[in-house]
């Protein structure tokens, strides 16, 4: 014969085991969102500053790649800093934040490719950076696809409370 005493005894210790480890997983979130934060700051000014120090010094074209580069990583950062606090507010893991980090990404490398290949033009690299942007089109396509399905579909993966529909 059991316990009674002993299984609800047993429960509380699972129950204040598991807030424990839920806390410290909530610590951890938030110290790779504060760290993503900073990098994310520091890299706008740094960006910014970049800018308008060289204004004057390279051609505006260069400038401006170098600004979309730049601004392109802090959104990227932005989506990570928002995938985690859904995970600490709804303590669920949606995909969907990371595929459009993937589509970030790739539409930066297509504006780093397409800015050199300009300068490639008639030479044998030129096919080479024609191929990579053929494939990172290939790939936003795909993810884009992606995102669209699993807004689209019945059972799709649970929707944090503050994403919008």
């Amino acid at each position: 014969m059991k316990n009674p005493e002993g299984g609800k005894r047993e429960e509380v210790i699972r129950e204040r085991t598991e807030q424990a480890f839920g806390l410290v997983e909530d610590l951890f979130y938030v110290g790779v969102a504060l760290a993503l934060s900073l990098a994310g700051v520091g890299l706008f000014g740094y960006v910014v500053y970049e800018f308008f120090s060289n204004i004057t010094k390279s051609p505006f074209t260069t400038l401006i790649l170098a600004l979309l580069d730049g601004l392109l990583l802090v959104f990227i950062l932005t989506e990570l800093i928002h995938s985690i606090r859904a995970v600490i507010d709804e303590k669920v893991l949606v995909s969907e934040p990371f595929l459009v980090v993937g589509v970030v990404a790739a539409i930066r490398r297509l504006v780093v490719v397409s800015a050199e290949a300009k300068e490639l033009s008639g030479t044998p690299d030129f096919a080479d950076a024609m191929l990579e942007m053929g494939i990172l089109t290939a790939v936003v396509v795909g993810l884009g696809a992606v995102i669209f399905l699993l807004r689209h579909t019945d059972k799709s993966e649970p929707r944090p409370g503050h994403e919008p529909d």
